[in-house]
């Protein structure tokens, strides 16, 4: 199986919502012997946040004060949500560090096992650099592009919604040059002008959304010059495009990443029991780790 990071701070917030919720339900049902605590990588995630994100927003998380700056997230501001920010920031620096590692440890033929690693970490890609936004606090897709400076990086930001405010970020890090994002999402929320780097598609129907994938894997991203992917797995297209193309979708990533030997680490972001409930949306979640694991099954066959 996979490296998966989990622990228990992930759903340190008081706020009683899906992205502060969702993730312990995912962990009850892996079973947490099969999750690994990402407690090591703590405080450089907290080193990261700082230097990624304003001093003054980063202060408003840990003191509450301004009120409205550490409420700028969406929720109410209580001492859970920066536990729950530093501990999920690490979650996806240890699976970044995960498959790194195996890379510059192991020769190439015993790569495959470890190219996917994930975190069970959501609520990112709408955080800015000096303030939450859309139900998300800290962008750890951001802070973790920005501190493996030496890696050239795409981030796949498959979500309902456009991951704007990580397109910002890697803009006022001016690290976009290097780290370079795609979004196909089914609406145009927290959507941002696109360039050769950064890019917007839209899709509203299985078929659309599935061609729009294959698309991009094939044509936008150059594999050739990508040190790591930044998978974005967002369950929320549902129910606008189903769970059978969702699974589709997350097989087509984890398949070409084996294919083409590039290391990938996925987060969870969007998915809400506004449209399905919480024991579906946390199988919803699962059908991506399954299509991970089940990539890494496949190439140990060829």
């Amino acid at each position: 199986m996979i490296d998966i990071f989990y622990n228990k701070h992930y759903v340190a917030a008081q706020e009683s919502f899906d992205t502060t919720r969702k993730s312990a339900d995912i962990a009850a049902k892996l079973g947490l012997d099969n999750v690994m605590d990402p407690k090591h990588a703590v405080n450089l995630a907290i080193h990261g946040i700082h230097e990624a994100h304003s001093e003054e927003y980063v202060q408003s998380l840990i003191t509450g004060d301004p009120k409205w700056l550490a409420a700028s997230n969406g929720f109410d501001w209580d001492e859970g949500i920066w536990k729950m920010a530093a501990n999920s920031t690490a979650g996806i620096l240890a699976a970044c560090e995960s498959v790194i590692s195996a890379m510059s440890k192991l020769p190439r033929e015993n790569w495959y096992p470890h190219l996917i690693a994930g975190s069970l970490s959501s609520g990112l890609h709408h955080a800015k650099t000096d303030q939450g936004d859309g139900y998300c606090t800290v962008n750890g897709l951001a802070v973790a592009a920005n501190l493996l400076k030496d890696q050239n990086i795409v981030i796949l930001d498959f979500d309902a919604h456009c991951g704007g405010g990580t397109v910002s970020m890697l803009r006022d890090l001016k690290i976009d040059d290097r780290v370079h994002q795609y979004d196909i999402s089914t609406n145009m929320f927290d959507s941002y002008e696109a360039d050769d780097t950064h890019h917007i598609t839209i899709a509203t129907t299985d078929e659309e959304y599935l061609t729009d994938v294959e698309t991009t894997l094939a044509y936008f991203v150059d594999w050739d010059n990508t040190d790591l992917i930044l998978y974005n797995a967002g369950v929320d297209p549902y129910p606008e495009i189903s769970h059978d193309t969702l699974q589709k979708r997350d097989e087509l990533v984890f398949n070409k990443t084996m294919k083409q030997g590039t290391p990938c680490v996925f987060v969870l972001a969007g998915g809400y029991t506004q449209s399905q409930t919480a024991e579906s949306l946390a199988e919803s979640h699962l059908n991506t780790i399954n299509a991970a694991n089940k990539a890494i099954e496949n190439y140990a066959h060829f």
